[in-house]
């Protein structure tokens, strides 16, 4: 049995300041890791901050990393033009962590807050743009403003921006090209967040094209887990060409290779993605049958699952027949959605109730959806068609003529061009 010790002209080497870096990691550090519990917990430690922050410096990864919380929180209170401010000025915001953890918090926003992913994305971006030369290889910091736009760009996205979504994407590639790092992981990363834009616009075959790209990039990696997410995603966009069964198929095999530990909430947001799928093809026992699993898996830490919980809850009743708890269900995910600011998933859920309310014959109600909806597109960025399709739903409901079949056709239409810009 080799042992496990350095030999004398090792230890030698070492202590004479001799030693090569690489068999300083190869021979020295594992001996000491193995032997010592303490300095194994640390050295797990240091690999977690290097994963958050993102960055091969372990003195960086160290440093920042535990600076990055205390640095957001100095900021987190100020008006947003202060915040600009005061990264712009003062050095010690001008960091490599902090960009990273406010990118986290902005991904993590999107899921309940998208108003404030916006913000937090800005500020990334912020500070990437303003990182010291002197401190950070350029190209590593081209390749951190790539990022930056790219999550700028998904919180519009999420927000129903699409237009300036897409130009964040343009200059997160702009940044992609400038920098020669040959991280594909940044890449792998910003076609991901870029394919789920293409998908909201209806470029489907744009969209299924980079899902593509980004699910082999991150393959090449050896990221199952990352592939397993862009899979999840590559359903979504099927199911929007009511491509269903594929759908479900992509979901079941993302099932055998996300990282559940890892990741719970891409558990939730699966099993949530399957019971759409089944309620949008009718399924609706099917779909019931999920609820148990699926508020087990619902994390209270974000809001916006218990809404759209809530809302899938409302749809299954509706189908079910029991339209009272889908009217309630339907009002309060309705109150959520504007109070969010998210006016297209106001809408959507509007236009649920508008076929109830059609379904019903209550005009009334029906006459107080149309006066709600129609402000909110207008304050919007809106495709046009989709802009026509809801003067016509206000134009039938004022004049006591909107049949559950119009109303229908104007539901399947608006989700059709689901955040659509023209």
């Amino acid at each position: 049995m080799k042992d496990e010790h350095l030999s004398l002209e090792e230890l030698a080497t070492w202590l004479a300041g001799d030693l090569p870096h690489e068999d300083l990691l190869r021979q020295v550090v594992p001996h000491f890791l193995e032997r010592c519990p303490t300095c194994r917990k640390r050295y797990e430690e240091i690999l977690r901050l290097q994963r958050e922050v993102e960055h091969w410096d372990e003195t960086v990864a160290v440093r920042e990393g535990l600076d990055a919380p205390e640095q957001l929180a100095s900021l987190v209170d100020l008006p947003f033009e202060e915040q600009l401010r005061r990264v712009e000025e003062e050095g010690e915001l001008q960091s490599w962590g902090l960009c990273q953890l406010l990118l986290r918090r902005s991904l993590e926003a999107a899921l309940d807050d998208p108003a404030r992913a916006v913000t937090l994305a800005e500020l990334a971006v912020k500070v990437a743009e303003v990182l010291p030369g002197e401190a950070y290889d350029p190209h590593w910091v081209s390749d951190l403003c790539a990022k930056s736009w790219a999550c700028l760009g998904n919180a519009r996205r999420v927000l129903g921006e699409l237009w300036s979504a897409d130009e964040a994407f343009r200059r997160a590639e702009g940044y992609l090209t400038q920098s020669m790092t040959g991280n594909f992981r940044i890449r792998a990363e910003v076609t991901d967040l870029k394919a789920s834009l293409r998908r909201d616009q209806r470029r489907f075959e744009e969209a299924m094209a980079l899902h593509d790209e980004a699910i082999a990039l991150f393959q090449d990696l050896h990221d199952t887990h990352r592939a397993g997410r862009s899979l999840i995603k590559k359903a979504k966009t099927l199911e929007e060409q009511t491509e269903i069964d594929a759908a479900i198929a992509l979901l079941h095999e993302a099932a055998e290779l996300i990282d559940a530990g890892a990741e719970p909430r891409l558990l939730l947001c699966a099993r949530m993605n399957l019971m759409a799928l089944l309620i949008a093809g009718g399924k609706h026992t099917e779909a019931e049958a999920l609820l148990p699993d699926v508020r087990r898996l619902v994390d209270e830490q974000h809001p916006l699952d218990l809404v759209r919980l809530a809302w899938a809850e409302g749809r299954i009743a509706f189908g079910l027949g029991r339209l009272g708890v889908a009217e309630a269900a339907f009002r309060e995910v309705q109150r959520e959605f504007f109070e969010r600011g998210m006016g297209y998933d106001a809408a959507l859920v509007s236009l649920d109730l508008a076929i109830l309310y059609a379904q019903e014959g209550c005009t009334v109600e029906l006459k107080q959806l149309a006066s709600e909806v129609l402000p909110v597109f207008e304050s919007r960025e809106v495709h046009r068609a989709a802009m026509a399709a809801l003067l016509m739903f206000q134009h039938a409901a004022e004049e006591e003529s909107l049949t559950l079949e119009l109303a229908r056709h104007l539901a399947d239409f608006l989700r059709r061009e689901r955040r659509v810009k023209g």
